[in-house]
């Protein structure tokens, strides 16, 4: 029996490995297209990436990818550097960079629609790209 395909995924200094069918669940994605996409990494067959996102966030990512439910998110041992609302914000973030969408909807579900309104569309600000919510 042929072992699965593995890809590693370094967010900052914490390693992931994710198999084909984890990559694929939710396809088309970042992790699609980078190793098997067009990007000139996956014709050199490359099988790392590494990202400058939050390890901790990615966390639910992973989990996602692996089939679990992430929501609700648990409301403990949640890092210094996040509330519990902005955890829920940038993963809704870190769902759209990574281009998964079920993944996205089910966070924008989440999000109580109160606290964004009168924002319809985020627009460009200053040259940057923004997320519509």
């Amino acid at each position: 029996m042929e072992p699965p395909n593995e890809f590693t995924i370094i967010v900052s200094d914490h390693a992931f490995v994710l198999t084909q069918d984890q990559i694929h669940r939710d396809a088309p994605n970042y992790f699609t297209m980078f190793f098997e996409g067009s990007f000139k990494e996956s014709r050199e067959g490359v099988r790392d990436l590494k990202l400058y996102r939050d390890p901790y966030l990615f966390t639910f990512i992973h989990m996602y990818l692996s089939g679990y439910e992430v929501l609700p998110l648990p409301r403990s041992n949640i890092p210094w550097h996040l509330s519990e609302d902005s955890r829920l914000t940038n993963l809704l973030l870190d769902a759209r960079f990574y281009g998964l969408d079920s993944l996205a909807q089910e966070l924008e579900a989440e999000i109580n629609p109160e606290k964004f309104s009168g924002v319809e569309d985020w627009r460009d600000v200053k040259g940057k790209e923004v997320w519509k919510l």
